[in-house]
């Protein structure tokens, strides 16, 4: 399947229509999707319309735009004006949002394409996508196996050829943990680097929205669209928003890279540590300088995040009281355990993530630290239905905890973070590895990803 980038380009050179592409990909979507589940909703009509602007623009010589064609999904936490938005739970199966989300009014003016909205964990709070309401999303590489989660529907959207790009939100890993698992790219970026207007919220201090792609220069040219202060979002500064596309085949060369090996490295199987220390081998081959750093923070739950994910989540819960026989099981038993927590306690872990986020920043510059290393998920993909898996010492691990085990601490930090394929493991599944930087550098994964995966 083509890349954005060559779509886009086919378009504009005229040897292809927006409408071409957009009728092919939803006659194709049923066959693709059949065993798969990622599609909520197909919205053909705002497909057509959208791929009709795009030609009518280049039919009389105005640029499209970079997206000119690109098909693209929307995970269903996302708003989009005048289509069915449900954030996967039944409280919200009618709603129908008066504004698109910032990130897809953005792509929208960027001449992308809008087909079909994808399949999320209820409220995004869970990493199965196997939804009580809307249904189970599986994995296109293996339907026995979970595609990750929450951005579940748009990793396996883009990996199964359904759509070319599908932006989704992270706030623990639910870009790249279904990224990692379904063999394509995710990229989370710096927490305020792309506004979260129009995404309904999980835990506002953590969330973020990111790309999702086949590419890693497609991430770049998607973040660089997405990218930027916007008024309805507060949390995102007036930082400049760089040409990103500009850090590919850049290099690592001089770059010192950071491995954390009992942080990442000992909870992982050996089948998916061995394809990432190649990656890793690959980058020191490539110019870079690897040295062991210290993460600080136990694996075990990602240091204190349950408690202010809990907290957050069980607020924004508050805005619709009375209406818990509505969620699903697993929804209400974390709302449930939220509500149990000491506020003072959870007050505490919000100064202990300061001062972890303070501390990590300035020892990791201090050694001159660019990137850290590490696998995007422990151990291969569960089967659908898995509850609790082996992790970290503990025989039972609830399943998203234990999928988010590698990804939170980004999510705690603020810090871009980006997967990409390098391999896969003892079960035939795709391997992915994780490059982090500290805030603002997401022009240095994207360099260092570009090395690994094109």
């Amino acid at each position: 399947m083509d890349d954005a980038w060559a779509v886009a380009e086919r378009v504009r050179s005229r040897e292809v229509s927006a409408r071409e592409l957009a009728q092919d990909a939803l006659s194709r979507l049923p066959e693709l999707d059949r065993d798969v589940g990622s599609v909520w909703l197909v919205t053909d009509e705002l497909a057509l319309e959208q791929a009709d602007r795009v030609d009518a623009a280049v039919a009389v010589g105005h640029d499209p735009g970079e997206l000119a064609g690109v098909t693209v999904g929307w995970k269903d936490l996302i708003d989009t004006a005048g289509v069915r938005t449900t954030y996967g739970s039944a409280i919200w199966r009618d709603h129908m949002p008066d504004r698109d989300a910032d990130c897809v009014e953005r792509l929208a003016a960027a001449g992308g394409v809008t087909i079909a909205k994808l399949a999320t964990h209820e409220l995004a709070w869970g990493t199965t996508t196997d939804n009580p309401w809307f249904g189970t999303c599986r994995n296109p590489l293996d339907t026995s196996r979970m595609p990750g989660g929450s951005s579940g529907g748009s990793g396996a959207a883009v990996a199964a050829g359904i759509v070319t790009v599908a932006p989704g939100t992270d706030t623990g890993g639910s870009i790249r943990c279904p990224a990692s698992v379904c063999g394509i790219v995710g990229l989370k970026p710096t927490f305020g680097r792309v506004s979260l207007a129009g995404i309904h919220p999980l835990c506002p201090t953590l969330d973020h929205c990111g790309p999702m792609a086949h590419s890693v220069r497609d991430c770049a040219l998607l973040l660089e669209l997405l990218a930027g202060a916007s008024p309805r979002d507060a949390r995102t500064p007036p930082v400049p928003v760089e040409r990103y596309r500009d850090a590919l085949g850049r290099g690592v060369a001089g770059m010192t890279i950071g491995v954390a090996e009992r942080y990442f490295f000992e909870h992982t199987q050996d089948d998916i540590a061995r394809p990432v220390r190649d990656a890793v081998d690959a980058l020191r081959e490539a110019g870079a300088t690897l040295v062991e750093v210290d993460m600080g923070w136990p694996i075990h739950g990602v240091g204190d995040a349950g408690f202010y994910l809990g907290e957050e989540g069980a607020a924004v819960a508050g805005l619709w009281p009375g209406r818990r026989a509505e969620l699903g099981p697993d929804v209400v038993r974390d709302l449930t355990a939220a509500e149990r927590i000491d506020a003072v306690e959870a007050a505490g872990a919000v100064l202990r993530r300061l001062e972890y986020r303070a501390a990590t920043h300035e020892r990791l510059v201090a050694e001159g630290i660019d990137l850290i290393v590490s696998p995007t998920q422990a151990f291969t993909p569960p089967t659908v239905g898995t509850l609790t898996v082996p992790f970290a010492g503990n025989p039972e691990e609830d399943v998203t905890t234990a999928m988010c085990g590698l990804t939170g601490v980004f999510n705690v930090l603020g810090w871009p973070a980006i997967t990409v394929p390098c391999g896969t493991d003892a079960a035939g599944m795709p391997v992915g590895i994780q490059l982090a930087a500290l805030p603002w550098r997401e022009s240095d994964v994207l360099a260092a990803a570009s090395v690994l995966h094109h």
